[in-house]
């Protein structure tokens, strides 16, 4: 069973007994922030939106991240858990309010607080080697992920020349992509040619393709993993 842990924040005028902060994962891998202002028996959402969209810290980017399905904001505290799993698709069984040194932080600190705590987890980027060996690594490497923002991407790199690696083929597969058949580039992928080495890779998958991993673990094949005709992301945000 998971509980939900909401943790005290200091809002002007408030005290900072009433007034609570999460932040959590739902079922569909997306990240969200919550506030709420707790008032006898009366629980009224502050503030919501989704963390892993880039676009700052400004208040007008949390206005365009706020999830589509939450339409209540002011309800009994009662309601509050049936609230989060109808609008925000997460299910908790329980709340603990605590008080920790998190309440006297701003806004930015706090995501940046969350955020600090993410990096410190191992995050490994699968894939699937062959050819010769340059620099360490295999001369071709693809993969199945998920990014942050959970978008499916089949992702395929080569050796190049004098250190540096190509992307092969990069293209979205969910969604009506794959329904029909269409190979779409993320936008955020700008890069053709990259350093041909681990700090390499992981740099322009995680800047360009908007993700997080922190290690990368080569199979040659001979693992069960079968990336062509079983199209479920083997790693990310699964």
């Amino acid at each position: 069973m998971q509980k939900s842990i909401l943790q005290p924040e200091a809002f002007a005028g408030i005290s900072p007994a009433d007034a609570y902060r999460t932040i959590f994962k739902n079922q569909h891998g997306r990240t969200i922030y919550l506030s709420l202002e707790i008032n006898s028996t009366q629980c009224t959402i502050t503030d919501c939106f989704y963390t892993d969209r880039g676009g700052g810290r400004s208040e007008a980017n949390h206005s365009k991240s706020r999830p589509l399905k939450l339409t209540t904001t002011e309800l009994p505290i009662y309601e509050l858990l049936n609230v989060i799993e109808a609008q925000l698709d997460k299910k908790f069984y329980g709340v603990e309010l605590v008080q920790n040194s998190t309440c006297d932080m701003t806004l930015n600190e706090y995501l940046n607080y969350h955020e600090s705590l993410t990096r410190t987890k191992y995050h490994f980027l699968i894939m699937e080697g062959s050819g010769d060996t340059v620099n360490g690594l295999p001369s071709k490497l693809r993969t199945r992920l998920k990014n942050k923002l959970h978008r499916s991407i089949y992702l395929e790199l080569e050796y190049y020349k004098d250190g540096s690696g190509v992307v092969k083929q990069c293209f979205y597969y969910d969604r009506s992509y794959l329904r029909s058949d269409l190979k779409v580039t993320p936008p955020s992928l700008i890069s053709c040619f990259f350093p041909y080495t681990r700090e390499g890779i992981l740099n322009l998958v995680n800047k360009e393709i908007c993700c997080n991993f922190t290690h990368i673990i080569i199979t040659d094949g001979t693992e069960g993993i079968d990336l062509d005709s079983n199209t479920i992301p083997i790693c990310g945000s699964i």
